[in-house]
């Protein structure tokens, strides 16, 4: 951990945790469009979640009052499942944001 620059901005050991696989290969990615709370899009998201052991982190409804409203989630998959999740939920995937402290 000496190289771990907390106090002066990016915290590399966090960082280097984050973009590190897990023991089955699964990374973090960000859906932040595509995605809708509606009955349809958010079954094709569980149901691809649930039958192709996707890890859940986070999901959030911008707005549940209104119907279709954007919905992000934070998932960890396979760098292979990205075009399948794309296709079958209609999602769009993104990389992490990565935070510097100044």
């Amino acid at each position: 951990m000496s190289d771990c620059s907390w106090p002066k901005g990016e915290c590399k050991c966090a960082a280097k945790q984050q973009s590190t696989p897990d023991p089955w290969g699964r990374v973090w990615m960000h859906c932040e469009s595509g995605l809708t709370y509606s009955k349809a899009s958010m079954a094709r998201f569980m149901m691809f979640c649930l039958g192709n052991n996707v890890e859940i982190g986070g999901i959030d409804a911008f707005n549940p009052k209104h119907k279709n409203c954007q919905v992000s989630a934070a998932i960890r998959l396979k760098p292979d499942q990205f075009k399948d999740f794309e296709n079958q939920t209609g999602g769009n995937l993104r990389k992490p944001p990565v935070l510097k402290l100044n």
